[in-house]
């Protein structure tokens, strides 16, 4: 009978194996992924899924049953979750906030330190996690493995710990039980004081023990001492089932997440682009950003409140002073420009500087910085900052095309609104195209 289990154990393939897990473990993983970049949270449990997830495509496509499967399982488990993390998860935020998803949009999201130092936090948080949940269906398939319980295909996750009570309740009880029979307090009559029993142990986890077993009605209290019933000690322990209110409880906290979920996909679908084009230009804004009116054929103008309100005065309109009430803003704006002066896009940086420099109204601070669009066009990029009343933030971006120079302008009063106009502007400037 044993070598008939040992062959069975031995049958399947690790190659098919391994595929179905990665398989069912991408699958399970989904949950995680869509708890981070719509719910912003992750959930340990989740962890355990993937980690199932794996086992069932391992199961599903043969793949071979032995003591090496748990190892199998955590490996690919982290390996998942670093992949899920680093990888998909980052591309997914860029998709919710309508930018297309390659390897550059990637690069230039990690060269962002912010970011970068957030998400290598976060997948420090997910590693644990992954470790933790995944350790619980590992360890279930140890001990059916080492007790022989299960073959090839006929192990199952039960995730009761019903055993591992059992094993815990009883190394509490050897510890601890040897204590109260020395001095016979297994009656009310005879109860000692926790201290007593505490001085007879220098195991440092006596103390957990014991409010362990009180827990369990082994030790009973009497009187402000305590002793032992060896009647509680006979009885089984059971997994304890959920009360009807936690049910309710679980339900309710599912269905908050669902309502969450729901709420983070309509206000996403809310944000997508808008696109606006002429003969000459293509660009995509948010759905958020309001369009004013313009006074030229080629120019568009977006508002947006982010961190600031409209105050009004007494006839109803924004007070022509008052700046803390402004909305951010964004300008597309293009035109002829000379191609003798203007060749490439470091001569529109020698104007740009040139400019700023006979200004009297210096910045307070300026950075300027030459690259590249999605659609490989050359892009200047300034940012400018006012630190004096009326304080503002201030970007423009520059892409030359021929003999025609398009210039994207972000603002805002509201030095707190500086990552989200950024953020938008250089969306925009990615959707750009000259036609």
């Amino acid at each position: 009978m044993e070598e008939e289990n040992a062959i069975k154990m031995k049958q399947g393939s690790y190659v098919s194996g391994i595929i179905g897990a990665i398989i069912g473990g991408l699958i399970a993983t989904i949950p995680w992924i869509l708890a981070y970049v719509y719910g912003g949270m992750m959930l340990s449990i989740l962890a355990t899924l993937i980690a199932a997830g794996e086992f069932y495509g391992y199961k599903l496509l043969k793949g071979r049953v032995n003591k090496v499967l748990p190892a199998i399982l955590m490996i690919l488990a982290l390996v998942i979750v670093t992949v899920a993390t680093l990888i998909i998860i980052p591309a997914a935020l860029i998709n919710k906030e309508g930018i297309n998803v390659n390897s550059s949009n990637l690069q230039r999201l990690y060269e962002n330190k912010e970011f970068a130092a957030a998400i290598m936090k976060d997948y420090v948080i997910s590693v644990v996690f992954t470790i933790l949940g995944a350790s619980i269906v590992t360890s279930n398939i140890k001990k059916q493995l080492q007790n022989n319980d299960g073959e090839n295909n006929e192990i199952k996750l039960d995730l009761s710990n019903t055993e591992e009570t059992m094993k815990i309740k009883k190394a509490n009880i050897e510890l601890l039980k040897p204590i109260f029979t020395k001095y016979d307090a297994i009656s009310k009559e005879k109860a000692m004081i926790k201290e007593e029993v505490l001085a007879e142990i220098e195991n440092q986890d006596a103390n957990q023990s014991f409010n362990y077993l009180k827990s369990l009605g082994i030790i009973k209290k009497y009187k402000g001492k305590y002793y032992y019933s060896e009647e509680n000690e006979s009885k089984q322990t059971k997994v304890k089932k959920m009360q009807p209110w936690q049910k309710v409880f679980l339900v309710i906290i599912m269905i908050l997440f669902v309502i969450t979920l729901i709420a983070s996909l309509l206000d996403n679908s809310e944000k997508a682009n808008k696109l606006y084009q002429d003969e000459k230009v293509s660009f995509e804004v948010s759905g958020d950003w309001n369009q004013g009116d313009s006074e030229y054929e080629t120019e568009w103008n977006f508002f947006k409140y982010i961190n600031t309100v409209p105050v009004l005065n007494s006839e109803n309109t924004i007070s022509e002073y008052d700046y803390s009430s402004y909305p951010a803003g964004i300008n597309v704006y293009y035109d002829k420009v000379n191609t003798e002066t203007l060749k490439s896009i470091e001569d529109v940086k020698a104007n740009v500087q040139a400019g700023l420099e006979s200004s009297e109204n210096k910045p307070d601070s300026q950075d300027m910085e030459i690259s590249k669009t999605k659609e490989n066009y050359d892009l200047l990029k300034v940012r400018l900052v006012y630190k004096n009343y009326p304080t503002e933030i201030l970007y423009y971006y520059y892409i030359l095309g021929g003999d025609k120079l398009l210039c994207i302008t972000s603002y805002s009063f509201n030095l707190d609104d500086e990552q989200d106009i950024e953020k938008e502007t250089d969306k925009l400037v990615n959707t750009f195209k000259w036609l």
